[in-house]
């Protein structure tokens, strides 16, 4: 209970920078006043989730959104979710959702 706050501020600083490709767990760590081993553990502990795995989950969910809502070519919205490389993200897109950015524009 004594880190339910703390998470939230987390989840809405990564919220806020996500698109941020250099955004880190201790740049979190940092924001919310904690050793980036103790808010490891803790952002664990409260989501059943890694801070990677929390990060990529909200990158990857505003891909799909702007894969809905806009014409962008795929790379430019790996570039705007946070990733350098658009081949890395098409890749981390497919292993989340199953298929890649353009099969899942194409079932819209």
């Amino acid at each position: 209970g004594q880190y339910k706050k703390l998470v939230r501020q987390a989840k809405e600083y990564i919220n806020q920078h996500y698109a941020d490709h250099e955004l880190s767990l201790n740049d979190v760590a940092h924001h919310v006043n904690l050793s980036a081993s103790h808010f490891s553990v803790v952002f664990s502990q409260e989501t059943s989730q890694t801070f990677k795995e929390c990060l990529t989950e909200i990158r990857i969910n505003k891909a799909k959104e702007l894969l809905r809502m806009t014409s962008l070519k795929s790379a430019d919205i790996a570039f705007r979710v946070g990733y350098n490389d658009p081949h890395y993200f098409s890749s981390v897109f497919k292993k989340h959702t199953g298929l890649s950015p353009i099969e899942f524009r194409s079932q819209i």
